[in-house]
């Protein structure tokens, strides 16, 4: 049950990549279904897009083509605490999303991204930590677990609470060919329909003069014609995605600094109240936590949410994936409670009738948490335990205990959202 004893970190770099394809196989063979691998909380935010596609008769197919083969690494060195260990895998992989509506296809796209998941695993499971049965949500402890849940005998091996993939996202990699080819066929075209304007009634009189030193001449012409286009179409598309480039890497500096105070600020904040506390498994659970706010459709009645009624609408929101930055504005300690204000950034697709729009989008939210509330246990075997009755629900699906309606404050025992625009 316990994971005392860990591999040398490169070893744990190659279990991680081999997780990482064992998690993309599990997304092509899904069906709508989560991963095995992925934690509570992924499973949840995955269902309630589901939900979200049922409703607006929206089918989304994606598919994870890994190459051949496989492109795999390990991110930027990932944080490892006392209790978890966690790294950031990476693989190359050929990407095919689908959109249909009513049936008809919307949109499509194909592309060669970099997909990444946040797995996380635990130094040593308490026998003795209180959660619920993943099967049943029967309370028992993380050691019965594994003799089989009293309440529905279900047996779990330890992989079956960890490892666990939290979240992934994708971003998009450059092939500089496919970029560079517009730009070379639309020089090519131009470079012989200006040889045709220029050179055309000479090139009609030879070949019908029958001369064939001149016919020869002009078969040969037109192959430098073409090489010249491309060869101008290749320079002005390099300049081109050169400018375009450096016009982003100004652009996104702003949102590389931030991010890059946040990794060192939220440490710095959070281990005076929190000594094992790792900045990356924080981001993972935000992004769970992000993704279940948009798709919950009710957030009056959504244990995660504890704010004032929010006025923007997130209910066209199809599809959304991570951009890989966040920026922290604020952290603080209020009356025995932890506020962090943080703005995240998404690539999200909306779906209005028929219609598909892909664009980014930046999200704002403010988490809150007890200062003095302990490490949870884990991410797919939460302690939901009401203080009341003593009755065991899921407190990330469910505001008020289904056995007595206690309202139960999840952000004495987790994160919660105060503030979400």
């Amino acid at each position: 049950m316990a994971f005392s004893l860990f591999p040398q970190s490169d070893a744990m770099d190659e279990l991680s990549k081999k997780l990482n394809r064992k998690f993309i196989d599990q997304l092509n063979a899904s069906d709508g279904q989560p991963p095995k691998l992925s934690a509570a909380d992924l499973k949840y935010a995955r269902m309630l897009q589901e939900r979200r596609l049922q409703a607006k008769g929206v089918t989304l197919k994606v598919t994870y083509e890994p190459d051949d083969p496989p492109l795999s690494a390990v991110s930027w060195k990932m944080d490892s605490d006392t209790r978890y260990i966690t790294r950031l895998p990476v693989s190359e992989v050929r990407t095919k999303r689908s959109f249909s509506v009513g049936g008809r296809e919307k949109k499509t796209s194909k592309r060669k991204e970099w997909l990444y998941s946040y797995i996380v695993w635990l130094r040593g499971q308490p026998p003795e930590a209180p959660c619920s049965c993943p099967n049943c949500g029967g309370a028992t402890t993380l050691g019965n677990l594994t003799d089989g849940c009293r309440f529905c005998g279900t047996r779990f091996m330890a992989e079956d609470l960890y490892p666990k993939v939290v979240h992934y996202y994708t971003l998009p990699t450059k092939n500089l060919l496919n970029r560079l080819k517009p730009f070379m066929i639309v020089c090519i075209v131009a470079s012989l329909l200006f040889s045709l304007l220029m050179n055309g009634s000479q090139m009609m009189a030879g070949l019908t003069s029958g001369d064939m030193l001149s016919v020869i001449g002009w078969v040969l012409y037109l192959p430098v014609v073409i090489l010249c286009g491309a060869v101008l179409g290749y320079i002005t598309g390099a300049i081109y995605i050169l400018g375009e480039m450096l016009v982003r890497a100004i652009a996104s500096i702003p949102s590389i600094i931030r991010y890059g105070t946040a990794k060192r600020r939220l440490p710095r904040f959070m281990r005076r109240y929190a000594p094992d506390f790792s900045s990356d498994r924080f981001i993972g659970k935000l992004l769970s936590i992000l993704n279940i706010l948009v798709y919950s459709g009710n957030l009056e009645n959504c244990a995660l949410y504890g704010g004032k009624p929010v006025t923007h609408d997130f209910s066209d929101i199809i599809d959304m994936s991570y951009n890989g930055y966040l920026g922290v504005r604020d952290c603080q300690e209020r009356d025995g409670y932890l506020y962090i204000t943080l703005d995240m950034y998404m690539d999200v697709f909306t779906c209005k009738g028929e219609t598909i729009r892909h664009g980014n989008r930046t999200f704002r939210m403010t988490v809150c948490r007890n200062a003095s509330a302990p490490e949870d246990h884990g991410f797919n075997a939460k302690a939901i335990q009401c203080r009341s009755c003593g009755g065991s629900f899921d407190a990330t699906k469910e505001k008020h205990c289904p056995f007595c309606s206690t309202e139960y404050n999840l952000r004495d025992y987790d994160w919660v959202v105060t503030d979400f625009r």
